[in-house]
């Protein structure tokens, strides 16, 4: 099978780089890979190569290009060929995408509480195919060591990798007394509350308090309004975990945006920058245990796991459903369940302090994640989706 891989812009390059790794794994299991830069001063060009010489799929990540259109109609239509794109977060953030028709339209996501969010939208008759497929381990091309000796060596005792957007951000509390801010209110609420409880669940919910139905109207009305919930869950859920970790003097290394304001608060985390996608998969090589919050993960898989692990790193992560069918807990990963996240930082530093145990769980959770979360793996995943929706 013909692939042609959208390379657009992404925040700190993970989704450049997942790109890049894709089309390798695409190319090692048989199939043809070209990428198509957009950020390339001759992305036109790219583009024309393609246009003239079409694949049997167009990929992108989170929809990206769902809207070029040849001759005021969709590319990918007027082409006859296919649209595949995997949703690296939460599909509430992309709905306007989501909505727009295109005849072979392959939609995937890294969670299966997305993947139940677009099938109960107005939004899901625009697919012939919809799936759930995580995202694969980003590696350097040669292994790590996973010795007793090289771990012992590794100098960060635990790293994160991320942006810090603050604590969370309610705008509706503003708004006058009303069903809507009432509605708002309620979803962020429960999931606050349960942080394995997803938006969909909690719309539901919601309206159902307030005697309203989820119909496919007031489904695309309330979803500004779950989109603004989903934010605030996941940073309010990031910023608990780092908040408890911070006040227990955790050494947590970070990077990425928005950090120095917590680094600041905390003495003993240490604020590495902003730094790359690229950077990372080296630093993680030096890392012992890397921490994972799930950022609207409540049965799904981030690469911040499988890249860790790959690296030879142990994880230690708030559970999900996923992570529980996948890996076995205690021996390959390490997690917390959010009623007891006063214990976590403790739970945390036990890990990080025995370098024995963390180099035990690093190899278990290395030898799993190659063996099963490459993107060699999901390149399998991707061609089979893309077959059936053909």
């Amino acid at each position: 099978m013909r692939f042609a891989l959208i390379k657009g812009q992404s925040q700190y390059g993970s989704l450049r780089l997942h790109i890049d790794q894709l089309a390798q794994a695409l190319t090692a299991i048989g199939h043809e890979a070209r990428i198509v830069d957009m950020a390339a001063d001759d992305r036109q060009d790219q583009l024309n190569v393609v246009t003239f010489d079409p694949p049997d799929c167009f990929f992108t990540f989170s929809g990206g290009g769902h809207d070029l259109k040849i001759m005021d109609q969709s590319a990918y239509d007027f082409l006859g060929v296919a649209f595949a794109s995997i949703y690296v977060d939460h599909p509430i953030h992309h709905y306007e995408r989501l909505k727009t028709p295109i005849r072979k339209n392959i939609a995937l996501f890294l969670d299966r509480s997305h993947l139940q969010f677009v099938r109960a939208s107005p939004c899901a008759g625009n697919f012939s195919q919809l799936g759930f497929l995580p995202p694969g381990a980003n590696e350097l091309p040669e292994p790590p060591d996973l010795s007793d000796e090289a771990f012992a060596k590794r100098d960060i005792p635990l790293m994160f990798t991320g942006t810090y957007r603050g604590a969370p951000q309610a705008p509706w509390r503003q708004w006058p007394d009303s069903p809507a801010r009432r509605i708002g209110e309620s979803i962020v609420e429960r999931m606050v509350a349960d942080a394995r409880l997803p938006v969909l669940e909690a719309l539901r919910q919601a309206l159902t308090q307030q005697g309203v139905a989820l119909t496919p109207k007031i489904f695309d009305d309330a979803a500004p309004l779950a989109a603004g919930a989903q934010l605030f869950a996941e940073a309010y859920h990031r910023d608990a975990v780092l908040t408890a970790l911070g006040a227990a003097g955790l050494p947590l290394h970070i990077w990425g945006n928005g950090w120095e304001p917590l680094a600041e608060r905390y003495p003993s985390f240490v604020y590495g920058g902003v730094g790359s996608f690229a950077e990372t998969l080296h630093t993680l090589r030096r890392a012992r245990v890397v921490l994972n919050i799930n950022n609207g993960f409540v049965a799904g898989g981030h690469e911040r796991v499988f890249t860790a692990m790959c690296a030879g790193a142990a994880v230690f992560s708030d559970a999900n459903r996923y992570y529980e069918e996948v890996f076995k807990d205690g021996r390959e990963i390490v997690t917390f369940g959010w009623p007891k996240l006063a214990s976590a930082p403790d739970q945390l530093a036990a890990l990080v302090a025995d370098t024995g145990r963390a180099g035990r769980i690093a190899r278990a959770g290395a030898k799993r994640a190659q063996a099963e979360h490459r993107w060699t793996d999901r390149a399998s995943g991707l061609v089979n989706a893309v077959r059936q929706a053909m």
